[in-house]
């Protein structure tokens, strides 16, 4: 008698190698993630996250509500700006960004103002 081909079970053996070299990859990656630039200081929209996700933080220490609460956008003027063109990754990290926040259920509402290295400068409440 022949000898049966057994092409499932050489499939399956080959998925398991190919997964456990993706995961031993995604491990050393991972391991030398902190000695990699980020990329949030390198875009204007990384940069915006980041202080977006500062203000927020504010909002959520500020008036002891859950971070699903919280909402931050940036100000439409400077996002318009920012979209057009018009405003650079220098312009930002020279003269920082602003955001407007409210948490949702408690009609409160503000704005926040974060310099050009990423410190809230202005935290108000009510526009």
């Amino acid at each position: 008698m022949p000898p049966r081909n057994n092409l499932r079970g050489e499939r399956r053996k080959n998925g398991r190698h190919v997964f456990a070299a993706a995961a031993t990859l995604g491990l050393v990656l991972a391991g030398y993630g902190p000695l990699l630039p980020s990329a949030d200081a390198k875009t204007v929209s990384g940069l915006s996250s980041k202080w977006g996700r500062a203000c927020k933080m504010r909002v959520v220490e500020q008036f002891d509500v859950p971070n699903s609460d919280a909402v931050v956008t940036l100000d439409a003027t400077e996002q318009k700006s920012i979209d057009e063109g018009n405003t650079s990754l220098a312009d930002v990290q020279t003269y920082g960004l602003s955001f407007n926040w409210e948490v949702r259920g408690m009609r409160i509402n503000g704005y926040c103002n974060v310099h050009g290295k990423g410190k809230i400068t202005e935290f108000k409440q009510g526009l």
